[in-house]
């Protein structure tokens, strides 16, 4: 006979099992459905605004809020061995429970009570997605949130979308989210090229991203990717063999990752935003991370040699001559570096030395002037606003007699000054630089005056890298360009095709520049190139710019702070970089040489005359070959008149005192005359442009001014329009009045004129 109690105690039992049973039903399937579904779920997250090289590779993801972003990838694409390893780290169930594992949340209720505080929170994958999208304050009302929603979201999608979902937002550190923008960020690799080990490694940051931060603590991050790799060992996912490869296998995490490359470069782009671009958002460029990285390359190797010599900083400036676009820009050597390392050397203004000869020489090209034209390289001096100018060559000594070609290639300063003032000074020579991308010459041309050609101003690397591809594409001005996908810029012709043609012809000349840098000096390649050196006084700076058809290169060595390097010049700083970068462009793009135009002729030449010899002297001269534009080639007569009887060079009176001095290297192949040499005429006093003030105060008011050529006074004429010219025993003199005044000096043998225009003002 049955017991009463015993089935009374059963019926409840069964009814409480029964009610039990049934409120789990309710929490397990219905009540996650009161809870609202993640918004931010449907929608996958966007990418970090990213600036891309003109291939595709990233060079800096923008932070979107407090992380960086790649663009999300299926499952597909997300290796196994990092799916496994997170879930080893992570959520070892995560294939079995419904959204919250049961045995993990017993175990952490019990390890919290034993311990008297919270030792583990036991959220699943699909609960730490739902904290993910919508961070709270951590209290046990978030905690049943965050479970709640995770069944809905389970009951909703399958594990692989989970997952995924999971992968592309979780966070790894380093202001960084989801597994690509992890791969990318510690590997400088995509995560299907990851291996094992380093998807263990990966698969341990989360857990606390700042303690085992790879830069912070890498002995921590390797301790946890070990344990990560033993938990997939233990779950039996990998074999022991995987295990100890992985184990053993060296990580070469990257610290410069592709996440922040060409800083410099992408620094300008920005800077030049009106704002950053949104999330999502690719900014294409034209940047060429190869040629980048080799510029990187050259240039830590280089200084790395230079240390000893106080050099610490360098920038290189690459551009397509076709395209006008930028492949390369490196500002400094480490942008990092407390040394002034995000100091961008290629937009910093700075003394260019003789950079800007060449622009000198076109002048002259332009004006009637070739390669063989002879110049004076002798002591000079001009009256400039502040006093007298003498320039002097690099090494303090006269050349002489010498060519325009020999004269640029050896970069001989009292020739580039002479040259200067004979077509058009300062002036002209501003007017060219600004027509051909220069815009930091932003004073008046007479404060540069003529010291201008041999670095009498400032300017920045990148405006001389656009000047020189101005060259190579022999005259016409391009805007360089940064952005990819953007109209070409307009072609403007500035200058002549021929005489860019000959200026290329000289600057490739490595025979040409041997008196000064020797036949093997870093500026000799084994290709033709057009370079050009420049060194600032006292070692402060130094340059290399040069092209061909295909790239123009320019380099700049010196350091931020403006100490001078000890004993660095341009052929020993900066040309050994620029020659590296070359060699590396042309292994890669070889580029043919110009082709010769067809208004340039060749024939040889004197190369004291710059004209063809006589007859009676052939064999007895040395000749040279030379360039010319086909209506400007000397005729075969015209040389005849310049030698005496016994075949001597005749040269002006204006090289007696260098033919009788120590620099003289003709011996006796050359003579002296009484003839002054045709365009030596100047105007010393006054400075041409200047403004006087008649002060009451000074002598006669301040109205004699003293007025001095170039030449003797009895071969000369002043005269004035506007103001009376006063000859006298102790020299000439122009009584000033205000306004405006023409002051002009002729020359009676030669028939030269020069004039001097100066504005007069009463204090």
């Amino acid at each position: 006979m049955k017991n009463p109690g015993w089935s009374k105690w059963m019926r409840r039992l069964r009814r409480w099992l029964l009610s039990l049973a049934g409120a789990w039903l309710v929490l397990w399937y219905a009540v996650p459905w009161c809870f609202p579904w993640p918004e931010e779920l449907n929608t996958d997250p966007l990418p970090a605004a990213s600036f891309l090289d003109r291939a595709g590779l990233p060079l800096r993801r923008l932070l979107e809020g407090d992380r960086r972003a790649e663009k999300p990838l299926p499952l597909e694409a997300i290796p196994r061995e990092l799916i496994l390893a997170t879930m080893a780290a992570e959520d070892q169930r995560f294939r079995s429970h419904g959204g919250v594992d049961l045995l993990a949340s017993l175990r952490a209720v019990k390890d919290a009570l034993t311990a008297g505080h919270s030792v583990s929170g036991a959220s699943t994958i699909t609960q730490q997605l739902v904290k993910i999208v919508h961070p709270r304050k951590r209290t046990l009302r978030t905690k049943l949130i965050e479970m709640f929603t995770a069944r809905r979201i389970e009951m909703t999608w399958d594990k692989d979308r989970i997952l995924a979902a999971y992968l592309n937002r979780l966070g790894y550190g380093s202001f960084t989210s989801g597994c690509s923008g992890a791969s990318w960020t510690f590997f400088d690799k995509p995560p299907g090229d990851c291996s094992l080990a380093e998807c263990a490694y990966l698969a341990g940051l989360p857990q606390a991203t700042t303690r085992l931060s790879p830069w912070r603590n890498p002995d921590g991050a390797k301790k946890r990717q070990e344990w990560v790799l033993s938990r997939l060992k233990q779950l039996n996912w990998i074999s022991p063999d995987e295990y100890e490869r992985a184990v053993a296998e060296p990580l070469r995490t990257v610290r410069k990752s592709s996440a922040f490359r060409a800083p410099h470069f992408v620094d300008m782009l920005l800077g030049a935003m009106a704002k950053e671009p949104g999330p999502g958002i690719s900014v294409p460029t034209t940047l060429d991370m190869a040629v980048q990285e080799q510029c990187e390359r050259c240039v830590s190797d280089r200084l790395s040699r230079l240390s000893s010599q106080n050099v610490q900083h360098a920038a290189v400036a690459v551009l397509d001559n076709a395209s006008g676009e930028v492949l390369a820009l490196v500002g400094s050597p480490d942008y990092a570096s407390s040394r002034s390392g995000q100091v961008n050397g290629a937009t910093s203004r700075r003394s260019p030395g003789s950079a800007l000869k060449p622009f000198t020489y076109l002048l002259a090209f332009q004006n009637g002037m070739s390669p063989a034209t002879v110049i004076p390289d002798l002591p000079v001096e001009f009256m400039t606003p502040t006093g007298v100018y003498r320039p002097e060559n690099y090494n303090h000594r006269a050349a002489g007699p010498v060519s325009l070609r020999q004269a640029l290639a050896n970069s001989l300063n009292l020739s580039a000054v002479r040259l200067l003032q004979q077509h058009g000074g300062a002036p002209a020579l501003v007017e060219a630089l600004q027509s051909c991308g220069i815009k930091t010459l932003t004073r008046k041309a007479e404060d540069y005056g003529l010291g201008l050609t041999i670095g009498g101003g400032e300017i920045t690397l990148l405006e001389l890298v656009t000047a020189y591809s101005c060259l190579a594409r022999l005259g016409t001005h391009k805007t360089p360009v940064m952005l990819g996908g953007q109209p070409a810029s307009p072609e403007v012709r500035v200058f002549d095709p021929d005489a860019c043609w000959l200026l290329a012809d000289v600057l490739s000349d490595n025979d040409a520049r041997q008196r000064s840098f020797g036949m093997d000096s870093a500026l000799r390649l084994p290709f033709p190139v057009a370079v050009k050196t420049g060194t600032s006084t006292d070692y402060r700076d130094n340059w290399t710019s040069g092209f061909n058809a295909r790239f123009t290169v320019g380099v700049w060595v010196g350091n931020f702070d403006n100490s001078p390097m000890r004993g660095v010049s341009g052929v020993t700083g900066a040309a050994p970089i620029f020659r590296d970068i070359f060699t590396w462009l042309d292994s890669r793009w070889p580029a043919a040489w110009f082709e010769k135009p067809a208004g340039i002729v060749e024939m040889e030449v004197d190369p004291l005359t710059g004209k063809p010899l006589p007859a009676a002297l052939t064999g007895r001269r040395p000749v040279v070959r030379e360039r010319f534009l086909r209506e400007l080639a000397p005729d075969r007569l015209s040389g005849t008149s310049a030698y005496d009887a016994a075949g001597r060079v005749l040269l002006p009176r204006d090289y007696a005192a260098w033919l009788a001095g120590p620099d003289n290297w003709l011996g006796t192949a050359a003579a002296a005359t009484n003839q002054s040499a045709a365009g030596a005429l100047r105007i010393l006093s006054p400075v041409p442009g200047a403004v006087l003030l008649l002060d009451p105060d000074l002598p006669d008011g301040g109205s004699r001014l003293p007025l001095r050529a170039s030449a003797p006074p009895a071969e000369i004429e002043w005269s004035s329009e506007s103001l009376k010219i006063e000859i006298s025993p102790r020299g000439t003199v122009a009584h000033l009045q205000p306004g405006k005044h023409l002051i002009k000096l002729h020359h009676r043998e030669t028939g030269e004129m020069v004039e001097a225009s100066i504005t007069v003002k009463q204090l």
